[in-house]
């Protein structure tokens, strides 16, 4: 399993035949030049998941594209053609199954309404496991072996974060959710997660290609 960041909570996994694009948002840079994704999954709706400016034209130069989301992505954005995800629901791409777990985004405030929001878990044979959460640390999955951590969120506090790395227990932890962080605030909650959480962290940057070691 190979995957690229392209800043905030957009990856590219490449994984059995598979070439998975998760959340390309507006605090993101370079999924634009992509040229041949087999899918697309979106986790929910905020802007900086699925860039409303971007996106749309994205799909249309691309006649075809699977698109799989939230349901309330295809809400916001009708033309694209795509198709609902809700928890408990699973997609084949290529040789990888993609799960849909959770349901909910963290709240954010009380009084700011909760929007749905779907954790996706890639599952290739003879691949590692990777949890992509989007916005929600509530739900923990089994057998991840490869965790995308946000690292920072108006939702989220570090001691959240912590707790939640260490009750997935991946062997991997990679960061997500850092649009909002300048270099010292990255390093600084880089630094507790790598020390307080569980196993490696690997502070995979924009554009960095990482190759995920092979399930044991």
């Amino acid at each position: 399993m190979q995957i690229t960041r392209f800043g905030h909570s957009c990856l590219l996994v490449e994984a059995g035949r598979a070439r998975i694009l998760i959340d390309p948002g507006n605090y993101s840079e370079g999924w634009t030049d992509l040229d041949g994704p087999d899918a697309v999954f979106i986790t929910h709706r905020h802007p900086d998941h699925v860039d409303p400016a971007r996106f749309p034209q994205f799909i249309a130069d691309r006649p075809g594209l699977p698109v799989y989301a939230e349901a309330g992505v295809l809400e916001d954005f009708p033309a694209i053609g795509g198709v609902a995800l809700g928890a408990g629901e699973r997609v084949a791409v290529g040789d990888c199954t993609v799960a849909a777990v959770g349901g909910r985004h963290a709240v954010i405030h009380p009084e700011i309404p909760r929007v749905g929001n779907v954790g996706l878990i890639i599952d290739g044979p003879g691949e590692p496991v990777l949890f992509h959460p989007g916005d929600e640390i509530d739900t923990v999955p089994e057998g991840v072996d490869v965790l995308a951590v946000p690292l920072m969120a108006p939702w989220g506090k570090v001691s959240e974060t912590i707790d939640f790395v260490r009750a997935v227990g991946a062997r991997f932890v990679i960061p997500i959710h850092d649009g909002l962080l300048n270099d010292r605030g990255f390093a600084l909650l880089a630094e507790r997660v790598a020390l307080m959480g569980a196993g490696e962290f690997v502070p995979l940057g924009s554009g960095w290609p990482w190759t995920a070691p092979a399930v044991r």
